[in-house]
């Protein structure tokens, strides 16, 4: 193991050369030159595959959410719940897994920071309701108080995936804006989103500073969340069954009607003798 000293660090292979990151360093290790892996080792490599591509898939349509509510440990950790997920997939053999939606509920309570949770800057845990396909997710009349904060920023989201075609649609709720230390009833924040798919809920929430009549959101670690909520399978769309008469159509010959005659018009004619020689 060697430490990269130059100013261009990367990551990857080079040459005979590996560099990879470690935490906040840069480091190089030797590449092998034979590489034995055995009948079990490539099924398990696929299978792992399969989980980082889920969790890629998962990082990216969060991109825009995970600005604040990001550590050097997320892809570590979502790989390693979503590679949980994939080995406990019994309807295939190993090195064919694919994340099932009956085991994906190890992702309930997932965090994106692993430096806070939901529970560390909100008092009591959301109550979700499902109604006609809509999503109400309910909270709690007391907020925790926190002392550094004058308001917290509230968001759900929901993120429906599809592993087998690396698909995914997003929706947000309205953002609601609280005061920290005052009991209020808090409104319920509603979702409609596409059930055909497995969907996650998750759960923002922003520590912000009120200066001036603004607020600016807090840089400290500890001041963001975005937590997964619930995991909804999905749900298959019933539709109207067409029922076909398989008998032939059958044709209505129209009554005959017979054709109107013209009545003969006899015009008178005239005979002239000619001249006679």
């Amino acid at each position: 193991m060697a430490r990269q000293e130059s100013l261009l660090k990367f990551t990857g292979k080079l040459g005979n050369v590996i560099g990879y990151r470690n935490k906040k360093e840069y480091l190089l290790r030797s590449a092998p030159a034979i590489v034995r892996q055995t009948s079990a080792t490539k099924r398990a490599a696929r299978d792992f595959g399969t989980a980082s591509k889920a969790g890629k898939l998962i990082r990216h349509a969060l991109s825009e959410y995970l600005l604040h509510c990001y550590d050097s440990s997320l892809t570590n950790r979502l790989n390693k719940t979503l590679g949980e997920v994939v080995r406990a997939d019994d309807s295939h053999k190993a090195g064919l897994r694919v994340p099932v939606a009956a085991n994906m509920q190890s992702l309930r309570g997932f965090r994106f920071n692993s430096h806070t949770g939901i529970e560390h800057l909100l008092a009591g845990n959301p109550i979700i309701n499902n109604n006609n396909g809509d999503i109400g997710i309910s909270f709690p009349e007391t907020v925790i108080s926190n002392n550094k904060a004058t308001h917290i920023i509230i968001k759900a989201i929901a993120l429906s995936v599809n592993f087998a075609q690396q698909t995914s649609r997003q929706l947000a709720s309205e953002t609601v804006v609280i005061r920290c230390g005052e009991k209020q009833i808090l409104p319920t924040l509603t979702l409609n989103p596409d059930r055909k798919d497995l969907t996650l809920i998750m759960l923002e929430i922003h520590s912000c500073y009120e200066v001036n009549g603004q607020l600016h959101l807090c840089r400290n670690r500890k001041g963001s969340a975005l937590d997964i909520i619930a995991v909804l399978p999905p749900v298959e769309l019933r539709t109207a069954i067409k029922y076909r008469n398989k008998a032939p159509k059958l044709k209505i010959i129209p009554s005959y009607i017979q054709p109107a005659r013209c009545s003969g018009i006899m015009l008178p004619v005239a005979f002239s003798s000619l001249p006679e020689g």
